[in-house]
């Protein structure tokens, strides 16, 4: 924030109020029960959690699988009970996308659709699988309103239910993710009045860009960016976009993907389609495909009698059917691991461990000083191991890429902190990222240190919210050990008056202010704030009354 010595013009921006008509009529709250058991009793909401999609019931990484509705305005005819009922027992789906048909405008092309999708929702949560309310669209951010309105109802109905996901924008085309993102931060605060679901967000080109959103991601704790692709097309440069947005902690959800080019015609490329199936199952990321129509193109699993099986049909309930043998809500009683113990010939096994918990001292940081936390205190863990260190105690080890560790901590205001983590590896290119409340604080990385008892330090800054939260430490690449973490304040946003921000409001700061408005001494924009005790935009000899005002109160 720029402050201004002197008062400048004031400027006021006159809006003009439009009147929309809205999208959905006022319902009264659907109450929906689960028929049958299925994946979402077993992993419950899906939640993101650094760069993987766990269960609020499952914490490990949960992967589902299943087809996307064509837009609701040219196949309606499969939008039904029916359709969900064939999917859910034939094709074994475990998640259906309704993508409701949206111009590019940003306008419903039909309103009777609207409870059509309602229709397949009902039948989705009767079926206990996952369904996402996609705003099928490639200019959703048009009109925002339209969109506002219509999550808005949906989620007062729909989003108490853990089924639902929201899809906010189906393709952007070739638009600015920073356009995708302000139209994004509108919409999603009028889901959260109702639900803390999963938010899927598309990215620019189709969504493919998913690289541009994890460089700046929305700052939202269940947020995943959408990645599209067609086999016959895509290959190996739009998975390394995939790669790079999960290198930067950023959750991947593949809304929609065929096996056909990206016309969605042609045949069905099988080898590029099996590479593109090995590259989501070894990242765990769910997906849809594209799609449940009788359209007269090579993505339509239905041919032209609406029922048959085309080639992409035949192929996907092959799929589909297969990675139902194996599911894990499946196979494996709740409460039940999957993950087996996974060992290296350079470090021994110790201790068997997956997802674990403790109950542990929630540490306080200081406004000045250091504080130090023990690595083996975490509250929650996945993936991780205990093991004896050569500095005395526990350190945590055995870390791969997907673990995490998670810390309670206590910030007496919004500050900045150098942290010096000790660790160790013996063969180096690990990264770790920090988060607050699902939002990316920043990353280090481990290089070699010679061995895995071979301890160093190495630093990072970090700026940490005010009050109580879960510092979470995910490893982006794995192959080191942590053994302890120093926090030392280094500053931040210091109250009102800490002009020097030293987390003191003293004479010093008085001393500082003076010598600004003589012009010996600049401040910058942090401190500036602090020096605008009035709140006015303007920095003046006001502010320094108020200073000695409150220094003489003290």
């Amino acid at each position: 924030m720029k402050m201004k010595k002197a008062l400048g013009a004031v400027c006021a921006l006159v809006m003009s109020a439009v009147l929309l008509p809205r999208v959905l009529p006022v319902t009264e709250s659907s109450e929906v029960s689960a028929a049958e058991s299925g994946p979402v009793s077993y992993y419950g909401q899906l939640q993101t959690s650094g760069n993987r999609i766990i269960g609020s019931s499952y914490s490990e990484p949960v992967q589902v699988k299943g087809m996307s509705f064509f837009w609701s305005n040219w196949q309606g005819q499969y939008w039904n009970s029916g359709t969900v009922d064939r999917m859910v027992n034939e094709f074994k789906c475990e998640i259906l996308r309704c993508s409701l048909g949206v111009d590019d405008q940003g306008s419903i092309y039909s309103g009777g659709d609207v409870g059509a999708l309602r229709s397949v929702m009902d039948a989705a949560i009767a079926k206990d699988i996952y369904v996402i309310v996609d705003w099928h669209s490639h200019g959703a951010h048009n009109n925002t309103n339209a969109a506002k309105s219509f999550f808005s109802e949906i989620a007062r109905d729909y989003g108490k239910y853990d089924n639902v996901i929201f899809e906010l924008y189906n393709e952007p085309t070739m638009v600015s993710w920073s356009a995708v993102k302000g139209y994004a931060e509108q919409v999603i605060p009028e889901i959260r009045k109702y639900s803390d679901n999963l938010i899927l967000v598309g990215t620019p080109t189709w969504s493919q860009d998913v690289d541009a959103a994890a460089n700046d991601p929305i700052n939202d704790s269940n947020v995943a960016y959408v990645l599209h692709f067609y086999a016959g097309t895509h290959g190996g440069d739009l998975r390394g976009k995939g790669d790079a947005a999960l290198s930067k902690n950023a959750a991947v959800f593949v809304s929609e993907w065929g096996t056909v080019n990206a016309d969605g015609d042609g045949s069905v490329n099988v080898g590029s389609t099996e590479q593109w199936l090995s590259w989501m199952d070894s990242n765990k990321l769910s997906w849809c495909n594209w799609a449940i129509s009788s359209k007269a193109e090579g993505s339509s699993i239905f041919g032209g009698d609406g029922s048959s099986l085309t080639e992409a049909g035949n192929y996907l309930k092959k799929i589909l059917n297969a990675h139902a043998e194996n599911a894990v809500w499946r196979t494996v009683p709740k409460g039940s691991s999957e993950t087996e113990p996974q060992t290296t010939d350079s470090q021994p096994q110790t201790t068997t461990s997956t997802t674990q918990t403790q109950t542990v001292e929630r540490l306080s940081l200081p406004v000045t000083g250091n504080a130090v936390l023990e690595a083996e205190n975490y509250a929650a863990m996945s993936g991780v191991e205990l093991e004896d260190c050569a500095q005395g105690g526990k350190n945590v080890g055995y870390i791969e890429a997907g673990d995490w560790m998670s810390y309670p901590i206590s910030v007496p205001q919004t500050m900045k902190y150098e942290l010096t983590l000790d660790a160790a590896s013996e063969s180096g290119g690990g990264q770790i990222a920090f988060s607050c409340g699902g939002n990316t604080l920043g990353t280090l990385d481990i290089p070699a240190t010679g061995g895995w008892q071979n301890w160093q330090q190495f630093k990072v800054t970090l700026e940490l919210p005010a009050g109580e939260s879960d510092l979470k430490l995910n490893a982006q690449q794995g192959g080191y050990n942590v053994d302890k973490i120093t926090f030392t304040a280094v500053g931040g946003q210091a109250s009102v008056g800490d002009v020097n921000r030293d987390g003191n409001v003293n004479v010093r700061d008085a001393v500082m202010l003076c010598k600004y408005l003589v012009g010996d001494e600049q401040l910058d924009d942090e401190q500036a704030k602090q020096a605008d005790l009035d709140d006015n935009q303007t920095i003046n000899a006001i502010d320094l009354t108020l200073l000695k005002q409150m220094l003489l109160r003290q």
